[in-house]
């Protein structure tokens, strides 16, 4: 795969680029506008493609988040090196080792990182402009979004939401998994959706894990109140109290909730892992996200094997599989940069 240089446009090509469609935009008749805005960004938008920008056209802006998560071209957060933040006008931006980000309450005016500061539209026609962070492997990060609302996402993650919430809910959208901190308004619930899932809440903190290749869809409640519902079926909607745990099998569909300790699932923000008779193929595809680096399992049976306890991931790799090493009796191969396991 290409290096990402080799996609992004330099900021004053982006640029160029953006006054040359507005001004072409702008100078058709007003009775061929739609119609010819919808040529010259469809233009933009497979340059955009190409280049793996994420242009977005006035027609796009029209609709709802949903729409925009389908029409956009999906970037792999395994195929990133740093944590990215993409703009409303298809700007890439890197971030530093401080992967902070801060939205001022209009949304205009973004923080990145230690102080680097962009300026951005927030609506078109009254309808919002859509961010989107990318978080790759080995990599996490946090985001203060315009309406107050803390999330921080975890390793191989994606979230999209407006730079600003002007509409009767507030939507972003998640693949991957975060922990959302939502600024109470009872005026506008907040939603977070993903593949399968829509959870509706007023304010609260929870914990929601929708990776693509996961088998499970998990939301772990830690305070308020949360309605889920699957699958776009209003008849699978329910409510959830703290402490809960309600998990979708995405192959099976079958829905399981039950009381849990809410700290196991929150503790990947704070560095560490808990485990309460966790699997083996759930733990490596934890710390293979975590550490960016590829476990495999060549032993089914292993693979099922439970532990218990906790794991700090701030030790390197090689000493967090060397304690889960302790625990059972398998072979730890490295090859070629991967860790193998096996009986």
């Amino acid at each position: 795969m290409k290096s990402n240089k080799s996609k992004i446009l330099t900021n004053e090509e982006r640029r160029a680029l953006r006054r040359q469609i507005m001004n072409s935009a702008t100078a058709f008749e007003k009775e061929n506008r739609r119609k010819k805005y919808y040529v010259v960004f469809a233009a933009a938008a497979s340059l955009a493609l190409l280049m793996g920008l994420f242009f977005y056209s006035y027609d796009d802006q029209k609709q709802g988040l949903q729409e925009f998560v389908n029409k956009t071209p999906r970037v792999d957060p395994k195929t990133q090196s740093e944590v990215t933040v993409v703009l409303g006008d298809g700007e890439n931006i890197p971030i530093d080792s401080n992967n902070t980000v801060q939205y001022s309450p209009n949304g205009a005016n973004v923080i990145l990182g230690k102080g680097k500061t962009f300026n951005q539209e927030t609506l078109i026609d009254k309808k919002p402009i859509y961010n989107t962070i990318i978080v790759p492997y080995g990599k996490k990060s946090d985001v203060l979004l315009s309406d107050g609302t803390r999330v921080w996402i975890n390793s191989g993650s994606k979230l999209i939401y407006p730079a600003v919430f002007n509409g009767e809910n507030r939507e972003v959208y998640l693949e991957g998994e975060a922990i959302f901190d939502v600024a109470h308004n009872a005026e506008k619930p907040f939603k977070v959706l993903s593949k399968n899932q829509e959870i509706e809440v007023l304010g609260t903190i929870f914990n929601v894990s929708a990776y693509l290749e996961d088998e499970q869809l998990n939301t772990v409640l830690k305070s308020g109140s949360v309605k889920i519902t699957y699958l776009e079926d209003e008849s699978k909607s329910f409510k959830i109290t703290p402490g809960t745990l309600a998990s979708l099998n995405v192959k099976s569909l079958i829905v399981e909730r039950r009381k849990v300790d809410v700290d196991d699932y929150f503790g990947w923000r704070d560095g560490y892992l808990s485990l309460k008779r966790q699997p083996l193929d759930y733990i490596v595809a934890k710390l293979s996200r975590y550490y960016n680096i590829e476990i495999l399992i060549f032993d089914e049976e292993l693979s099922k094997e439970t532990f218990s306890g906790k794991l700090d991931l701030k030790d390197d790799i090689n000493k967090v599989i060397n304690i889960l090493n302790e625990a059972t009796k398998m072979r730890v191969i490295k090859d070629n940069g991967k860790i193998i396991l096996t009986n």
